[in-house]
């Protein structure tokens, strides 16, 4: 019988600092104490920036690996790699990229680039702690990842979860993969049902003081720039505003889309529809292209009903989120993967994973979805897997017609399909290569960096003090970004298998209520807004709760304080939304409303 409510709540006053001030402020420099003290800051700044966009290139990087990993695309997986970088594999060690790329054609690419028909392999990359070594040279990161495995007709379906805990390094200025490992966490077959729990020997790389100070404030790895000139620093500053305001404009796409998410779980029509440009488009699957907010809501209420039903779950979780400025700074494109999980009671739900390529605009300097563009992979019944269940997708509706037919024409799962990539390999900077007769014209479209047209430089000395200081704002909202990412994470990590590290987070008297049942607490979809006066920041984040008997989501609420130059979580809530056995579809509903 289902439970109607179920909420786990967990507040917490806390009073520790959680991690140093990311970005400390930079010395301040007063009107007439000459170029060299400007060139004292800005290096500082310089070396914060550097810092900033490597945890994002990382990031894009690791993403790159997985979105690689999931279509088959050995050879450009491979090149993620450094040229003394090492993977550590069940099957050996796999040093370098041709060695690598040898590895993953042969071993499981089975002797062809890309997947046979039939085939599921999604590597589904979560939940980063990413740290920046002092001298910015190199990086460590430990991320989970969600695999679905196995085959259509045969009986090896599965869920694999696996910790990875990599190191990378800059080689000729792009960072690379130098170490691949990885641990088991959990695997859960359909048929037989069940799922299997293990323990892992795998060190984290960061402690509780550091988990949210991804940017440590000493040691630069940027060359000298030679004496100060005025001319010299206002080329500089021109780079550093470039530079920051790309970092800003990535954070805020990524918040855009993540709470797309949030509002499609709550089927909230009209506030998805408002995300959109007054001329943004939809397609999802083959159901044709919608233009228009009214369209789409429209659209949209009509696919999936308005609002939750009773005992009705309806999660769409946005993952592995890969953002590009294109160099107007005015549009942007995305790659992710959704990850849903759909149904009501009593009548069945379904799993279901795709891939998204979307455009943004940004308009009154506000982003706006410009049009979504979603490829779901593989449909499949909750309760039977997709080794026995492949379901279509959708065609367009006679009663509500789309506005222009489908831009492409596919078959989903257990048939092949390549949605194509809108940038170029992170390491090549080359198109990525797919197999032999498929096109790939729209392959690489924008750079790995975008840009925005060239501010106007300070002109005196005078005026460098206050344009500097608008750069170390713009610049420090983007490491709280990743730090607060970080921190949130670093919590579901601690309570999988470090309760006494969980402790050392807070100050005592700090008890998390959670069961002392083995679970892994996946986190995602974070997203994490600043306040106007940067001494506190808000954190909602899903997760995906993963048990011997069953699987659970549910959303954290989070509040980040800065209280006398340290962050600290103010206050932390969970509210558990659905919870069902695994492999059968009887689940506990908390509406979310």
């Amino acid at each position: 019988m289902i439970q109607r409510s179920i909420r786990t709540a967990i507040v917490l006053a806390l009073v520790v600092v959680v991690f140093s001030l990311v970005m400390p402020t930079a010395a301040q420099v007063a009107p007439g104490d000459g170029l060299a003290a400007i060139e004292s800051r800005v290096a500082e700044l310089e070396n914060h920036l550097h810092k900033a966009r490597a945890i994002r290139d990382i990031k894009r990087l690791q993403y790159s690996y997985a979105h690689y990993a999931e279509l088959g695309l050995w050879s450009d997986l491979g090149d993620l790699f450094a040229t003394d970088g090492v993977a550590h594999y069940a099957q050996g060690d796999f040093r370098g990229p041709e060695s690598l790329r040898k590895f993953y054609l042969q071993e499981l690419g089975r002797g062809q680039l890309g997947l046979a028909e039939g085939r599921i392999y999604p590597h589904i990359m979560i939940q980063p702690v990413v740290t920046i070594a002092p001298d910015g040279k190199t990086a460590r990161g430990r991320w989970h990842v969600i695999a679905m495995l196995g085959s259509f007709g045969g009986t090896s379906a599965s869920w694999a979860g696996v910790v990875y805990e990599n190191r990378y390094v800059s080689e000729d200025g792009v960072w690379k993969i130098s170490e691949l490992s990885y641990s088991s966490q959990y695997s859960g077959r359909y048929s037989p049902p069940g799922l299997t729990l293990s323990k892992w020997d795998l060190p984290y790389h960061f402690t509780p003081q550091s988990a949210g100070n991804p940017v440590t404030n000493s040691g630069s790895s940027l060359p000298a720039k030679g004496p100060a000139t005025l001319e010299g620093l206002q080329q500089r500053w021109v780079e550093l505003a470039r530079g920051a305001e790309q970092l800003r404009n990535e954070t805020d796409v990524l918040n855009l889309q993540h709470n797309y998410g949030y509002y499609s779980d709550q089927k909230m029509w009209g506030a998805v529809a408002n995300l959109f440009a007054s001329d943004g488009t939809l397609e999802s699957g083959l159901r044709g292209v919608y233009v228009g907010r009214e369209k789409i809501r429209r659209a949209l209420t009509r696919f999936g009903g308005e609002g939750l039903n009773i005992a009705e779950v309806n999660d769409h979780l946005q993952l592995a989120t890969v953002v590009h400025v294109e160099p107007d700074g005015k549009t942007a494109k995305a790659r992710g993967v959704e990850l849903s999980v759909s149904g009501v009671k009593g009548r069945g739900a379904q799993w279901e994973e795709g891939i998204f390529e979307n455009a943004y605009v940004k308009q009154n300097g506000v982003w706006k979805i410009q049009s979504v563009h979603y490829y779901p992979r593989v449909i499949t019944d909750y309760e039977v897997g997709w080794a026995k269940s492949a379901k279509p997708a959708a065609g367009p509706d006679a009663e509500f017609p789309p506005d222009r037919p489908s831009t492409e024409t596919y078959e989903t799962y257990p048939k092949m399909h390549y949605p194509q990539f809108h940038y170029v390999n992170p390491v090549t900077r080359e198109p990525v290569q797919y197999p032999a007769g498929i096109a790939n014209a729209r392959s690489g479209a924008v750079t790995l960096l975008g840009s925005v047209p060239q501010a106007s430089p300070p002109k005196n000395e005078k005026e460098f003090t206050n344009r500097l200081n608008e750069l170390e704002v713009q610049i420090h909202s983007s490491i709280v970004y990743d730090a607060a990412e970080n921190l949130i994470n670093a919590y579901g990590y601690y309570l999988d298998d470090s309760r006494d590290s969980l402790q050392e987070l807070f100050n005592a008297p700090y008890r998390p209520s959670v069961s002392d049942a083995v679970a892994v607490h996946q986190t995602v979809q974070p997203v994490i807004n600043l306040a106007g006066d940067r001494r506190s920041a808000t954190i909602r984040a899903r997760l995906l709760k993963v048990e011997a008997g069953k699987v659970s989501g549910g959303t954290y609420e989070a509040r980040a304080t800065n209280r006398g130059g340290a962050w600290k979580l103010q206050s932390l809530s969970l509210k558990e939304t659905w919870s069902s056995p695994f492999n059968q579809w009887t689940p506990t509903v908390e509406q979310q409303r």
